[in-house]
Parts: structure tokens; C-alpha cells; sequence
């Protein structure tokens, strides 16, 4: 079956993540109050910071490169959203990453005093991506700038595990439509299976969330051309839900409509926790 390959330093797979910019992201997830552009800057850092640490699992560990990584911005125009050494980089491996944090910041994190209360105690937060609200939702344009990148990485790497991508979006796409350039993306392959599109569709009106269906007969417009372009889960991937304790079922897609920062915070963890490498895998 395919989606099995292992992954190692020889056969890394590629993670693309495709994040919507336009103003529409200026305003905060349903019940919030921070903008949706800053809640989601935050969970690609925290996703980017637990890649490295599986990667690296100790500050004195050799780096594995285990994965390729792309974030790619798009409104009106689509470029990468690493800053720092990093910036206008659109592919860069874990190694790069740990390396190069555009910088740290102090933050606080809320556990318990083990007497029953709780404190606020300082953590490290690296950053390595920046992002912005402003424009229109050229989603067809990252499509197809994402086919660029993924087609040529594919090419060099034909026994790898195949790329994961995520797409995070406020809206309707502007513009022409993106399923045939969705389409496009999903016909790229490795020999293990064609690249998985999942995507999550985040609002700050209080819908009730649907995610990942099985078919599109219930979703408004814009919910019928993501859950289009969408990916089923494959096998693993749904075995990687249940664990979160996920709802999926046979023929479920990889999509989250009306979503909120949790539950794109699981679609990124079901996307990518299955692609933690092999117990055991040697650096090749």
C-alpha cells in the first residue's frame, strides 16, 4: 500500500504550507480577540519548533534531515514567510531551521504549582515566520507556485515519502478557480503515492466546524471547492486522527471548514505527525 515508505536522512519527505495573508486575516477567530494572522504565526512556529525537535531531539544531537520545509504567504502577490537568515528561502531542510531562528522570543506558559495552583513560567519561543493581513486571495497563484517547487522535488526524490500540503485559508479564493491547479499539485507522485492537499478554512463567525467529510453535500460554496481539492486521509493518517481523538472515517478528506486555531492545529499535527521519521532510522 502506498504512504508507507520510511523516512530518513537519505529519502526526507517535503512539508508545504500554503497560509492565506489577505485582510480578511486581520480579524480574530470566533470568541478571540488576537487577529487570525497572529494566532496562525504562532502555531506554524510551534509546528516548525517540534519538527526540528524530532529531528534533533537534544541541543548536542546531530540535526537528521528528515524533512524539507516550504511556508509560502499569498494575497496579492505569493513569496515565502521565513524572516530572518532565513527570508525569501522557499525550501529549507530542519537543519537549516534549528540554525536559524529569526530570533527568540520570552514568553509566558501557564502550568500547574503542584500545590493546587498555578503560575506563569517563562519559555523560550523561536520564530522563524512572519506573517501579514492585506490584499486579495490569489489562491490559484500559490497553487501554482507550490507545483513549481513540489514538481521538482519529487523528481529528485522518487523513493521518498510523498509531500504533505497544507493549505490555511479565511475565504474564497479571488481570481480563477484553484481546483484545477489543486489538481495539478495532487497528480505529483513518488513511488510511494501522489502528494496529499489537505486544507483548513478558519472564520471568525460562530458557525459550527466541519471537519473532514466525506462528502460535500452539506458545505456552503466555498466549502465545496476546498473539500474539491482536498485529499482523502490516507490509512496511517486516519489512524493518526484517532489517536488525537479525531473523528474520520473511510473516505474522510483532509479538510477542516469553520475551524478554529484547534483544530488547525490538529489538521498540522495529523498532516505531519505521521511523517515522524521511523524509531531507529540511521543518518544515511
Amino acid at each position: 500500500m502506498p504512504y508507507e515508505a520510511e523516512i530518513n536522512s537519505a529519502h526526507p519527505t517535503y512539508v508545504v504550507l500554503l497560509i492565506d495573508q489577505s485582510g480578511s486575516m486581520d480579524s480574530p477567530f470566533f470568541g478571540g480577540t488576537r487577529p487570525k494572522s497572529e494566532e496562525v504565526a504562532d502555531a506554524l512556529n510551534r509546528l516548525v519548533f517540534e519538527l526540528v525537535q524530532r529531528a534533533s531531539p537534544s541541543a548536542q544531537s546531530k540535526v537528521k534531515n528528515y524533512y524539507d520545509i516550504s511556508i509560502i504567504g499569498y494575497n496579492d502577490t505569493v513569496r515565502s514567510l521565513f524572516c530572518g537568515p532565513l527570508a525569501d528561502k522557499d525550501i529549507v531542510t530542519i537543519s537549516e531551521l534549528r540554525d536559524n531562528p529569526a530570533r527568540v522570543e520570552e514568553r509566558t506558559r501557564t502550568q500547574s504549582d503542584g500545590a493546587g495552583g498555578v503560575i506563569d513560567v517563562p519559555v523560550r519561543f523561536p520564530v522563524w515566520v512572519e506573517t501579514t493581513a492585506a490584499g486579495r486571495t490569489d489562491m490559484t497563484a500559490a497553487l501554482d507556485y507550490a507545483h513549481d517547487l513540489l514538481s521538482e522535488w519529487v523528481d529528485e526524490h522518487p523513493r521518498s515519502f510523498p509531500p504533505i500540503v497544507v493549505n490555511l485559508t479565511d475565504g474564497l479564493a479571488t481570481g480563477e478557480s484553484p481546483v484545477e491547479p489543486a489538481e495539478r499539485v495532487r497528480s505529483l507522485s513518488t513511488q510511494d503515492g501522489q502528494v496529499l492537499l489537505f486544507n483548513a478554512h478558519v472564520t471568525s463567525t460562530p458557525l459550527d466546524p466541519m471537519l473532514y467529510p466525506q462528502a460535500p453535500d452539506e458545505l456552503p460554496l466555498e466549502g465545496k471547492l476546498l473539500f474539491a481539492m482536498s485529499s482523502e486521509l490516507p490509512d496511517s493518517m486516519r489512524e493518526t486522527a484517532g489517536s488525537l481523538n479525531v473523528p474520520v472515517r473511510y473516505g474522510s478528506r483532509g479538510l477542516v471548514f469553520n475551524g478554529n486555531a484547534v483544530d488547525v492545529i490538529k489538521l498540522l499535527d495529523i498532516g505531519t505527525r505521521h511523517v515522524a521519521p521511523a524509531p531507529g532510522s540511521a543518518v544515511r
